[in-house]
């Protein structure tokens, strides 16, 4: 090909040897001179005629210096025929990697659940061997999992569905299998058991998008996606999320999980969104750490959810989320803001010694249940303006840091401020009857019960 060194990244042979040469020569004659410089060569020396041996001595210079060209060009046509080569080579691998690609994925389409796992395990192969396919490779499981799928009636989590006949129940299994194998793909080369220490499986930099997939009994501990989406997914049986990390965005909005939801100490390095999320049992949130916004806006959560020592970054929204069962928010760690208006507690709600460094707004908040604010802590804005206590309303020790206030809240019975504190002036606060603040210091004022 005429043009084939400019896409090797060379020079032209003539631009090359020309190059080569002209180096050569300038470093002879440099190198001339710096030995006339060191020898003290006389500054007006009489020219004397050469002698048989000085011509002789400088024929075998010049014929070095030929051979030195000449094996300056071997040099540099075996260092091209060899570069030629090499890209040859790489060229001829990339083609075998794309028809095995080629082959994996037409394999992916076959009839037969056992051919559609050779598949799986031959791009798998592929991508481990060739890191420039594994971001493509996990697209393609992807894919695969997001394709329709009905599980038969044991891997269903409701009583109702489990009910269910299907009319093909043993062609279901096979797949299942397929399915299974693809969600442990993704596992094992995603994992990071030691930070720091990463295995040689470990794919780095992956993005995961498994919008709308069913997927069964997922186990994602300890995974590192760059980032991941879950949209509209629905997970049959437990999801395991313990310990994951994620680098950037991660999407479960609209997500449905069939069975407990384990997302302890897990790690959202982006924004989280749970938006709409329906959580049917446990949803386990302890120690989980939010370093971006965090949204569970009308998320509903069927069973307990445990948000314990939880630590959320600027933002997090509950706004009208559902909690059927009891909710734990004991010290847990909230940012800037964080915003339960309109939020519905079935349950007990604990939220001892939690930590609001900014605003908390619980406005319009129904608490059903036992509400246990003990020891905690507001930073700024306390709003509890049209709140429903249903069950005993507990503030023991709290400190009002900010405004505090209570307006037309309602409680079924007397709340309990003892031990409370509140910030100066008294004037910013609304506090329930029959409690109000006495100042105590220069700064600060504690709550007591009017007889």
């Amino acid at each position: 090909m005429k043009d084939a060194h400019k896409t090797l990244g060379l020079w032209s042979i003539r631009r090359a040897l020309t190059f080569a040469f002209t180096a050569a020569v300038v470093l002879l004659v440099a190198a001339w001179f710096l030995l006339s410089l060191l020898l003290g060569s006389p500054p007006h020396a009489e020219p004397k005629p050469l002698e048989t041996k000085d011509l002789l001595e400088l024929l075998k210079l010049v014929f070095a210096l030929v051979a030195g060209v000449g094996a300056l060009v071997a040099l540099v046509t075996a260092y091209r025929r060899q570069r030629v080569d090499e890209a040859a080579g790489e060229r001829a691998e990339r083609v075998q990697a794309h028809v095995e690609y080629g082959q994996g994925v037409e394999l992916l389409g076959h009839d037969k659940a056992a051919v559609r796992l050779g598949g799986l395990y031959s791009l798998e192969r592929l991508a481990q061997d060739h890191p420039y396919y594994r971001q493509t490779v996990i697209d393609v499981v992807c894919s695969y999992l997001r394709m329709p799928f009905r599980a038969t009636p044991a891997e269903h989590d409701d009583q109702s569905e489990q009910a269910e006949q299907f009319d093909d129940r043993t062609a279901q299994e096979p797949e299942l299998q397929v399915r299974l194998t693809a969600q442990r793909l993704l596992k094992r080369h995603l994992t990071v058991t030691e930070p720091g220490n990463e295995p040689s499986t470990f794919w780095d930099g992956i993005d995961i998008d498994l919008t709308g997939a069913h997927l069964i009994h997922l186990d994602f501990t300890d995974c590192r996606p760059a980032s991941a989406t879950f949209t509209n997914a629905h997970f049959s049986g437990e999801a395991k999320f313990r310990g994951a990390r994620f680098i950037g965005q991660v999407r479960f909005d609209g997500a449905q999980f069939g069975g407990d939801a384990r997302f302890g100490e897990a790690q959202f390095g982006g924004s989280a969104r749970f938006e709409g999320a329906q959580f049917r049992r446990e949803a386990r949130f302890a120690k989980a750490q939010f370093a971006g916004p965090a949204g569970f806006e009308g998320a509903q959560f069927g069973g307990d959810a445990r948000f314990g020592e939880a630590q959320f970054g600027e933002y997090v929204g509950f706004e009208g989320a559902q909690f059927s069962g009891n909710a734990s928010f004991s010290e847990a760690q909230f940012g800037v803001y964080a915003v339960f208006e309109g939020t519905q507690f079935g349950g007990e709600a604990r939220f001892g010694k939690a930590h609001f460094r900014g605003s908390a707004r619980f406005e319009g908040t129904r608490f059903s249940g036992d509400t246990r604010f003990e020891g905690a802590q507001f930073g700024e804005y306390a709003v509890f303006d049209g709140t429903q206590f249903g069950g005993h309303a507990v503030f023991n020790g709290v400190k009002f840091g900010g405004d505090a206030r209570f307006g037309g809240a309602h409680f079924e019975h007397d709340p309990d401020f003892d031990g409370a504190m509140a910030s100066y002036p008294i004037e910013n606060h609304v506090w329930p009857s029959p409690w109000r603040a006495q100042r105590d210091t220069a700064d600060g004022a504690q709550l007591t019960r009017e007889n």
